[in-house]
């Protein structure tokens, strides 16, 4: 009874810090919106279709990679069944705490007699790739932005590129990966891919970032006009946002902290006030995202099972 009182408490806690974190972006817009005071609000709907289906496209690219790297180390379910069950554990990321995503994977793959151990290599690689990916191109978002604020770290960005591309190495990594299955109580594996195989992945991750940085564009264009010409430090801003976002367990899927890193962010392209209503907004449109593409697998799943009954 006291642990339960105590994982409800815990609960409460993460949610009320995600609730004060929102409060204080509503504040802020709400102490900036003189800045709209000749801003008159109009949707583009043309952008808005076309950011949703560009989001949908990125989302699904990211199981696809799931499904990727499961293969490569041996815990592979088939295309369905790995897309589908990543499509399942996504929406753990809205738990606080990230655990139920992740023990949502290991239940479904444990059914299927996989290795654990694999198992936590791939949720482990993942959580890399895309980590890495995302530092690649804020890196690269800064060294190429024409933002005077940025100008001036641009040597400083260039140094730590340098240095990106000696960190990846495996034989580094894997120091790094022991750690890791130390505190998750787990024996370690060895990575046993090399630097090219490595950056592949990584490539294709960033890839994907670049697709939802057109989409965030698009998004973002719907409500108030920005130049293309931005397009690149808006992608690094997002991306590292919803990185910053993914690291706080303290709240359910980065809420508010990825908010936070992007009003931060964005207030250099734009008045402060409409940074803040577009880091809310692109949350609810992400989520509705999610929330219809997981619909569709679903009902694509239901389907087939039907039809594999009836034959």
């Amino acid at each position: 009874m006291k642990e339960k009182s105590s994982d409800t408490l815990k609960l409460i806690l993460k949610i009320t810090i995600s609730l004060i974190i929102i409060f204080f972006i509503v504040e802020y817009i709400k102490s900036n919106i003189a800045t709209l005071k000749d801003f008159k609000f109009h949707i583009n709907y043309y952008y808005l279709t076309a950011s949703f289906t560009i989001v949908l496209f990125y989302i699904f690219n990211q199981f696809l990679l799931w499904h990727y790297i499961t293969k490569q180390n041996g815990c592979n379910l088939g295309f369905c069944k790995s897309i589908s069950s990543r499509a399942y554990s996504e929406f753990g990321k809205y738990i606080p705490g990230k655990v139920f995503g992740y023990a949502m994977l290991f239940y479904i793959y444990s059914k299927e007699n996989k290795s654990k151990a694999l198992l936590s290599f791939s949720i482990f690689f993942e959580l890399l790739a895309s980590t890495l990916a995302a530092a690649l191109i804020f890196l690269l978002s800064v060294f190429i932005t024409d933002i005077s604020e940025f100008r001036h770290y641009r040597f400083v960005a260039l140094i730590l590129l340098l240095c990106f591309f000696i960190i990846i190495h495996p034989g580094i990594l894997n120091y790094f990966s022991r750690l890791f299955f130390k505190i998750m109580k787990r024996e370690p594996i060895k990575m046993n891919i090399s630097y090219y195989q490595l950056l592949k992945i990584i490539l294709l991750y960033s890839l994907n970032f670049f697709i939802f940085g057109f989409a965030f564009v698009l998004f973002t264009k719907s409500i108030y006009s920005v130049s293309f010409s931005d397009y690149m430090f808006i992608t690094g801003a997002t991306v590292g946002a919803g990185i910053i976002g993914l690291f706080a367990f303290f709240v359910p899927a980065g809420l508010g902290v990825r908010e936070g890193v992007m009003v931060f962010m964005l207030s250099f392209l734009m008045p402060p006030a409409m940074a803040g209503i577009i880091a809310l907004s692109s949350r609810i449109w992400l989520t509705f995202a999610e929330v219809f593409l997981f619909g569709i697998i679903y009902i694509i799943l239901i389907s087939c099972i039907g039809r594999r009954r009836k034959n």
